[in-house]
């Protein structure tokens, strides 16, 4: 019987939300290129997209794909003072830049989750020329992005400690190949 590896469902979520942050940003050019064009056509934007483009559109396109882009190492990496460690201080490097990600993380998420629910509670809205547009689901996207962000790096740190820190590979954090976050 083999045994569970939690990284496929892990990259399936990544790769999910990233399909929807890309989804989301063909739908707002759509939707930017649609009130554009019923403006000079027939002198009537679409009430609300400016709203719609701010408060969901730009959200989902940054945060959804967040899981991928760390699994995928497209996170920008700079190594000026580490490019020449190596061994066990590169691993303990390494591994205390991975908890503070994972601290970073969970903090933002608490209180992006913390705003959401307060939000969703009040059924936040923002008003248009002519109406509400209810935003407050996507303060939820936010908390999702960063939380599969965040499951992704404890699997990593999961697996950065428990190589130790003597075994060949014990430098990087990554499931992959390279030292990224």
């Amino acid at each position: 019987m083999a045994s569970f590896n939690p990284e496929r469902p892990l990259r399936r979520l990544g790769e999910g939300l990233a399909v929807a942050g890309g989804a989301a940003m063909v739908l707002m050019m759509l939707h930017i290129v649609a009130d554009v064009a019923t403006k000079y056509l027939f002198n009537d934007p679409i009430d609300g997209t400016t709203e719609v483009v701010a408060a969901y559109y730009m959200v989902a396109v940054v945060f959804l794909p967040l899981a991928y882009v760390t699994f995928a190492e497209g996170h920008l990496i700079v190594e000026l003072f580490t490019a020449r460690v190596s061994g066990r201080p590169r691993a303990a490097l390494v591994g205390c830049a991975g908890l503070v990600t994972l601290a970073y993380l969970l903090f933002f998420i608490w209180f992006t989750g913390v705003e959401a629910v307060r939000r969703t509670r009040e059924g936040e809205a923002w008003e248009t020329s002519v109406d509400l547009v209810a935003v407050w689901p996507s303060r939820w996207f936010l908390t999702i992005g960063l939380g599969a962000m965040a499951l992704y790096v404890a699997l990593a740190l999961v697996r950065h400690f428990g190589r130790g820190s003597g075994e060949p590979g014990s430098a990087r954090l990554e499931v992959r190949a390279r030292d990224t976050w």
